[in-house]
């Protein structure tokens, strides 16, 4: 059986709304992506910044804990030395997506946290491993919601606090 051939004209009139149409459509598109990505960029540096923050407060933690207990000096300056190069690796990743100098970004998270923090005693070893934990679990939390490089960043941070927690003090 033969099939009937069809046959549409398109007249200039409508092909100037499906053209008009396309390119509002798409150009509302490329608006949207644009805010949102302004957005999750902003959630992405206050992320990064929140454990910028827990790394080094874990660092000085460590660095004080020494005083306290010098037995425990060569594991607390693994925990100070890792804490240290996890903040640098955040600065570092907080400076790439914000797209600013690395110097900057580190400076400001320091500035806020130096403004947000009162001379305190030095923490027992208990209230380090509190805090290693909370930075443990909230790495993790956070590298779930991650992807690419932030992701592997979180989770190997997580990662090196559980290990610091279950092989380096305990």
């Amino acid at each position: 059986m033969p099939t009937p051939e069809i046959t549409r004209s398109l007249s200039r009139r409508a092909a100037f709304r499906w053209t008009a149409g396309a390119v509002l459509g798409t150009a509302g598109l490329v608006g949207a992506i644009s805010c949102s990505s302004a957005a999750e960029e902003q959630a992405t540096v206050d992320t990064l910044t929140t454990h910028l923050r827990l790394a080094r407060r874990d660092a000085t933690a460590a660095t004080a804990l020494t005083a306290l207990a010098p037995e425990l000096a060569g594991a607390l300056d693994v925990v100070r030395a890792e804490r240290t190069s996890h903040a640098d690796a955040l600065a570092a990743e907080i400076a790439r997506v914000a797209g600013v100098p690395a110097t900057t970004a580190a400076e400001a998270a320091e500035t806020t946290q130096a403004q947000s923090t009162t001379p305190k005693p030095p923490p027992t070893l208990d209230e380090l491993k509190s805090y290693l934990l909370e930075s443990q679990r909230g790495a993790a939390d956070s590298a779930r919601n991650e992807s690419g490089y932030r992701a592997g960043l979180l989770g190997s941070i997580s990662a090196a606090c559980a290990v610091e927690l279950e092989v380096v003090l305990a």
